[in-house]
């Protein structure tokens, strides 16, 4: 296989960042590894800043930014930035005010509010809360700073009331999903209802393909059925790679979703299998538009 490969989602850093001292780059327990992304020809590769509910994260997101500086200059794809929970950028208790600051300290590709519970943001998915006046205020800076905002982990109600508060407000912030799959056919809140995925689509987003098992099905045909019915919304420009890939690190409100990951599928070098199995069902041109075409409108090739 010799075309591109696009990833926009995995948490490298959050491995690294686990343990400092041990934790490796080079280390296949990540399922992200440098190795790995070299074996499954990953040429871009986007690296999620991520903490989950209580485990300080300000504290976790400049550990992992240190992480971020130190492999940034190895041999490797392009990495790009990200934020999945914006509590990392401004904690519970800290002013508004310090929003520029700390938004300015890096370049971002796409920030997401919210995990799976509610901040001062928003809701996550697990919960039913929408857009809190935080998060106005983090789109209206969002939409100065050209960076688009990921509804992969919004509840339902945020996700509605972020594209509402665009429309409204005539922001040009692009709304996409860096890793979520579609709840017609895998129903979980992780996954798109088919009024948001249309939107993102007709906004000129896009969707990034999830590989987890528990959101994508325990089958290789089920990559198939999201993927198809993706296209049947429109997608046909939208659909791209974001398989979350992570290993090697506890994360206990995810723990009973083991093992996280098909077989053959498990991991960052599975990409040419991948692409033949996309090849065989939507032919070359599909199956490169959702390696790495459908990315122009994040990323300039």
């Amino acid at each position: 296989m010799s075309i591109p490969v696009v990833d926009l989602h995995c948490d490298l850093l959050a491995y690294l960042n686990d343990d400092r001292d041990k934790h490796s780059p080079e280390d296949e327990a990540s399922r992200c590894s440098l190795p790995l992304l070299k074996k499954g020809g990953v040429s871009f590769q986007a690296l999620a800043l991520f903490s989950e509910t209580g485990k300080q994260p300000r504290k976790e997101f400049e550990g992992q930014l240190k992480c971020y500086h130190t492999i940034k200059t190895m041999e490797g794809p392009q990495f790009a930035l990200a934020i999945e929970n914006a509590s990392g950028l401004l904690e519970e208790g800290e002013l508004i005010d310090l929003l520029p600051e700390r938004f300015d300290q890096e370049k971002w590709l796409y920030i997401s509010m919210t995990w799976k519970d509610e901040n001062r943001f928003g809701g996550g998915d697990l919960t039913q809360v929408g857009l809190k006046e935080d998060g106005r205020k983090l789109l209206d800076y969002m939409d100065e700073k050209g960076v688009a905002i990921d509804l992969s982990h919004s509840s339902d109600a945020l996700a509605e009331e972020i594209l509402d508060y665009l429309h409204k407000k005539g922001l040009k912030v692009l709304p996409i999903a860096s890793h979520s799959n579609f709840r017609e056919v895998k129903a979980h809140p992780r996954n798109l209802p088919d009024s948001f995925a249309k939107e993102i689509i007709r906004m000129g987003g896009v969707i990034g393909i999830n590989f987890v098992r528990h959101f994508v099905g325990n089958e290789p045909e089920d990559f198939v059925r999201h993927i198809e019915h993706g296209l049947s919304l429109g997608g046909e420009d939208a659909l791209v790679l974001g398989a979350d890939f992570f290993g090697g690190i506890s994360i206990p409100a995810i723990e009973h979703l083991k093992p996280f990951y098909q077989n053959r599928y498990s991991n960052s070098g599975c990409y040419p299998v991948f692409y033949q199995l996309l090849e065989t069902a939507f032919g070359p041109e599909q199956a490169a538009k959702i390696f790495y075409k459908n990315s122009h409108t994040l990323i300039n090739f």
